[in-house]
Formats: structure tokens, C-alpha cells, sequence
């Protein structure tokens, strides 16, 4: 599991990540004076009845997932502002005393919020969320499942909707959970941030963007390809591997795609991390090629197996 934390976050905000098996949230706070803070502290307590917020069941508690809600479709909501939570420094370790504090956005994924749709709890997934410019956090989404077509790298992905990328997390199957994935987290160097993970590696801006590689299975050709008689079939054999090369032993499905012959099946069954598929060269004639690209629902095209009639 690969943690990777680069100190390029722009905004001077202080994040706090929390990581559960099913629910991850991340929550940004903006340093204040204590006269701001004494201030703030005064005109919550004068407006608590008047003003409109979340109806939260308890408090944002730092290093704690943000409390569950009424009235609203799930239990948790995907994100909130949190203009009128003020915590003191100590709340987040020694390093933070004597500093002041009040919230500003969370953003929380639940693996298990109702909304989230097949596709986007699919195999290879890079779930995505960006700080915006005035340092609030935008709702996670799996970046993959939302790109299949410009096949966008997640971190510009997120900053096409202004919120340049503050946190990845690559989680290679559906079922593995949110504490066993690998995660690039961009923090402001000078508030930096705080996890109830332990492990992290402060990493180089521009090293950070081959984690999606390191992270997510690949495919890998095993036997096939190459010539094929007029009308006629060819088996073809894959694996699953991480980016050491090492067979992920792993049953999921397999989605093929043809640019030209034909197919019997675009979706197998990977079965300890291997596969066999048949392809037929219904249609062509001698000396055309064509490819079988090879790839996972929404992380598609991860290998080509060319073909030529021959």
C-alpha cells in the first residue's frame, strides 16, 4: 500500500483525514486569530437558534468521521460546510498549540450511500476530491468512472471543475476496503495536515502522478494474438498483475473491446487472476489487422492484443 503525501497545496488549509474499511472523510480548517476565534465563538453561541445548518446529530470532532443526520436520504451526508465549527489547535496534537481554528468543508465518501452506482463501485477505481479556492472541499467521485471516454488523469480531472486534486484514493477491487488502498494526499506545507493512518511518505509533486500506475492493476498478455487464419478463431490467455508483475490471485470480470473480427463475449470471467477468450476473424480478409483491447468496466484499454489475418 503506497501513501504518499505531497506538501503543493496552495490553500493554507489544515486537513484532517479520517479512514474507516467502508467510509473515509476529510475535513479542512482555516487558521484564525484568537481574537477572531473569541469572535466567531460569541456570534455562534447569539445565533445557534437562527441559524441554518446540517441537522447533525453531535459535533465535528477532530480525528472522529463527521457525525450522522436527520431528514436526509443516508445517514451521512457526501459534504457540508462547517462555517460555525471552531476547534482549538491542541485538539490536533501538540505541534498545533496556542493556534485557532474554524471549519470549513468536509467532504465524506461512504461506500455504502445509496447513490453510488455500479459503475462507479466498479474494479479500478480512483475516488477524487478537490479543494477549492476559497478552501472548501468538493464531494468525492471516482474519477476513472467519470473520464472513460478522455481517459483524464484524476488529478486534472478534479482540477477541470475548480478544485485543483487534494486527495486520491486507488482502490484496485470493489471489495477491498478504504484502509487497505493506496493514497496521494497534496497538504499545505506550512498547516500540513493530520491521519489516523500511520505510514505516510512526503513525496515529490511530480512523482505522485504514476501512483494511479503503482496502485491499480494491469493486465498482461500471456499467449495469443499475432496471425489468424481467414474465418477462423483464436484463444487468447491474460493475467491480472500488480505493477511489481506479480499474478493478483482475484475472480472479477473482464470487459474486451474489438476494433475490427468479432467477438463471441465482451465480458469474462477472470478466475485466480487469469482468463481465456476466444476471437474470430468473421469479415476480414488477408493482410487486414485489428486489435482485442482488453480492460476492467471503466478502467479500459489496459492492453492490446494485435491481430493480423494471415
Amino acid at each position: 500500500m503506497i501513501l504518499h503525501a505531497a506538501p503543493t497545496l496552495f490553500f493554507p488549509a489544515l486537513l484532517d483525514l479520517v479512514v474507516t474499511p467502508r467510509i473515509v472523510s476529510l475535513t479542512s480548517y482555516v487558521e484564525v486569530s484568537a481574537e477572531r476565534f473569541a469572535g466567531l465563538s460569541r456570534a455562534v453561541t447569539a445565533n445557534q437558534s437562527r441559524d441554518a445548518a446540517p441537522p447533525f446529530e453531535g459535533e465535528v470532532v477532530p480525528g472522529q468521521l463527521p457525525p450522522t443526520v436527520t431528514g436526509a436520504y443516508h445517514v451521512r451526508l457526501p459534504g457540508s460546510r462547517l462555517d460555525r465549527t471552531l476547534v482549538s489547535g491542541a485538539s490536533f496534537g501538540p505541534a498545533y498549540e496556542n493556534k485557532w481554528f474554524q471549519g470549513r468543508s468536509y467532504a465524506l465518501l461512504d461506500l455504502d450511500d445509496p447513490t453510488l452506482r455500479a459503475a462507479e463501485k466498479a474494479d479500478a477505481a480512483v475516488w477524487v476530491c478537490g479543494l477549492d479556492y476559497e478552501g472548501c472541499l468538493r464531494p468525492f467521485y471516482n474519477a476513472i468512472s467519470q473520464t472513460v471516454a478522455t481517459k483524464m488523469h484524476p488529478m486534472r480531472s478534479t482540477r477541470t471543475l475548480g478544485s485543483p486534486a487534494c486527495l486520491a484514493i486507488y482502490q484496485p477491487f470493489a471489495d477491498i476496503p478504504l484502509t487497505q488502498c493506496s493514497m496521494t494526499l497534496r497538504f499545505n506545507p506550512r498547516l500540513r495536515f493530520v491521519s489516523n493512518l500511520d505510514g505516510w511518505e512526503i513525496a515529490r509533486a511530480d512523482r505522485v502522478l504514476d501512483d494511479i500506475t503503482s496502485a491499480l492493476p494491469q493486465i498482461r498478455l500471456i499467449a495469443g494474438g499475432g496471425q489468424i487464419a481467414p474465418q477462423s478463431s483464436s484463444t487468447v490467455t491474460v493475467e491480472i498483475a500488480n505493477a511489481s508483475g506479480e499474478t493478483l490471485d482475484r475472480d472479477t470480470t473482464l470487459f474486451l473491446e474489438e476494433t475490427g473480427g468479432y467477438l463471441p463475449l465482451k465480458r469474462i470471467t477472470a478466475r485466480h487472476g487469469r482468463a481465456t477468450f476466444k476471437v474470430m476473424s468473421t469479415g476480414l480478409d488477408l493482410g487486414e489487422r485489428f486489435k482485442i483491447k482488453v480492460g476492467f468496466r471503466t478502467y479500459t484499454g489496459l492492453l492490446d492484443v494485435p491481430f493480423e489475418v494471415a
